[in-house]
């Protein structure tokens, strides 16, 4: 049997669950996982896929994760900007199959969008805690879309926020942000919706920074460089495609750059105009190593969240677990493989006759 976890699916686990306990619960599998993490027995392969112009800038990929001997789960996912504005879609969308890495078998497709905001969420909480001031109170948000809600979520799960200054270049998106956050959060935060003009000073007036924007490769920053406090944490969540940037190249290059995947950073995060010398250990490696997270925090770091293959598993996981203990999803046949192995026409939907008979 595949188990197919549609969008009814995962509002039951949500409404079982909760978001605050499932974002809880999606960060601590994720810091378990690098905290014990193994090369030779967890592996992914650079993704791939296709991206165009016309009509409109977007792509599609696919971000293959593998547990040797346990699981294999592949994201297929489509990034398309111009989604809310032209059709009233995300921007993000996808899908995720788990496998059985035995034998090959579908164990489960579900519907990604959700999950993927939720693991890019988690991810910078795990960052953060590792990173960012202790009584960190303060957040920069900038780009205020879908990403935004899940980054500010997390973000309040691992440090006391209370005041979240935000900026986009759509005024409605920004304003619109409090209404989108989870009650939890929306009940304990002020936001402050800022100009262009007073980027600047705000840069210099909170502890962590977040940029979660839709930039197309080649264009201009979304966000000046300007003074701060010594120990600023950045989330850097926007730049996943050669040639998208988000940071002034002058903070990039005096702060420590953590990258979520190294080679994936190089290529297309914000670490694709630094030498691989230059960058600073990787999200594994200092969750490995907490006290160097700790000297590291003193200084200002940089979390290249280019969105990692490994999070997608352990996301998907997540919700086929919860799908299994409440009793959700649909169980269905989608691969029949017959009574014979050796015979691809006989399927079981048609015990009495064979194919081409």
């Amino acid at each position: 049997m595949t188990k197919l976890l549609d969008t009814r699916a995962l509002h039951a686990i949500v409404e079982d669950v909760g978001l605050d306990q499932l974002m809880d619960e999606m960060t601590e599998r994720l810091r378990r996982v690098l905290a014990e993490f193994d090369s030779e027995a967890i592996s992914t392969i650079p993704r791939g896929g296709f991206s165009y112009e016309k009509p409109d800038f977007g792509l599609l990929e696919w971000m293959p994760s593998m547990e040797r001997g346990r699981r294999v789960a592949i994201k297929t996912v489509g990034y398309h900007p111009s989604n809310p504005s032209t059709h009233g879609l995300p921007s993000v969308m996808s899908t995720t199959t788990l496998h059985d890495a035995t034998n090959g078998r579908l164990l489960a497709l579900t519907d990604s969008t959700f999950l993927t905001a939720l693991r890019t969420g988690a991810a910078s909480a795990l960052a953060t805690k590792l990173l960012a001031p202790r009584d960190a109170s303060v957040i920069l948000m900038i780009g205020c879309g879908a990403q935004a809600v899940s980054q500010l979520h997390a973000i309040a799960r691992v440090r006391p926020i209370e005041a979240v200054m935000v900026f986009d270049i759509d005024e409605r998106v920004a304003n619109s942000l409090a209404h989108r956050l989870p009650a939890s959060l929306r009940e304990r935060i002020s936001l402050l919706a800022l100009t262009e003009d007073q980027l600047p000073e705000a840069i210099g007036n909170v502890d962590i920074i977040c940029t979660a924007t839709s930039i197309e490769p080649g264009a201009e920053r979304v966000m000046p460089d300007a003074p701060h406090r010594d120990d600023l944490h950045v989330n850097a969540v926007g730049a996943d495609f050669p040639g998208k940037l988000e940071l002034p190249d002058a903070m990039v290059h005096r702060g420590t750059l953590v990258p979520d995947d190294i080679e994936q950073c190089l290529v297309e995060g914000e670490a694709q105009r630094l030498d691989r010398c230059d960058l600073g250990p990787s999200l594994v490696e200092l969750s490995q190593d907490p006290e160097r997270a700790a000297q590291l925090a003193a200084g200002l770091t940089i979390f290249d969240s280019t969105g990692w293959a490994v999070e997608d598993r352990i996301a998907a996981e997540l919700a086929l677990d919860h799908a299994t203990r409440i009793g959700v999803g649909i169980d269905v046949e989608l691969q029949d493989f017959g009574a014979d192995p050796f015979d691809p026409y006989g399927l079981r939907s048609t015990p009495d006759r064979k194919l081409g008979s």
